[in-house]
């Protein structure tokens, strides 16, 4: 997305925004090869930006970011340059903690991909630390989150027409969409099988 377009009134941003993802749609249709340099692009570009974003946020300098995540300052230019390799998850774990925000790296289907990368503002890439978040009340914010819920295998089996062997049974879990629950909560439930 170009910079005429972050500052277009709404309805025409929008439009331009439909027809970037329409393009982009089209060229993911060309094939697998395409998709995957698409997500590397992706994941580079986001990524950079974002190191960079809250590196300004922060007022740091090379220095300051560079001793924060424990390297030197020229591995800390690299980790907002789009044309290096993307880092590593440990690498990302480190400026996560030097930063002092969290990190979410998952799989995820293209249209959401594509309306991720349709959708970014200047503002997406702003992340709060855990202290600000505290300050600024987020934890107790109500959001739109996953409710996980799990079910044993025996009523898998049934539902299956499946015989039941007793070393079949573990629970499984499914995550659905819900609204006030805590994801901790969820998480909780999650690992002392409630």
């Amino acid at each position: 997305m170009t910079t005429e377009e972050l500052s277009l009134p709404t309805g025409v941003a929008s439009v331009s925004t439909n027809s970037a993802k329409r393009q982009m749609l089209q060229n993911l249709q060309t094939g697998k090869e395409y998709r995957f340099a698409f997500v590397e692009e992706s994941i580079r570009a986001r990524l950079t930006a974002q190191i960079k974003a809250m590196r300004d946020q922060r007022e740091w300098d090379y220095k300051k970011f560079s001793d924060e995540i424990g390297k030197k300052v020229s591995w800390a230019y690299r980790l907002e340059d789009p044309n290096q390799a993307p880092p590593t998850i440990p690498t990302l774990v480190h400026v996560a903690q030097a930063f002092d925000v969290g990190l979410d790296v998952r799989f995820l289907p293209f249209s959401e991909l594509l309306d991720d990368v349709t959708t970014l503002r200047p503002e997406s890439f702003r992340v709060e630390s855990f202290d600000e978040e505290i300050k600024a009340g987020s934890f107790w914010k109500t959001r739109r989150g996953r409710k996980i819920q799990t079910r044993n295998r025996k009523s898998q089996h049934r539902k299956q027409n499946k015989p039941y062997h007793h070393g079949d049974y573990q629970k499984v879990t499914s995550i659905e969409s819900y609204g006030q629950r805590s994801l901790l909560s969820a998480s909780a439930g999650l690992i002392y099988g409630t």
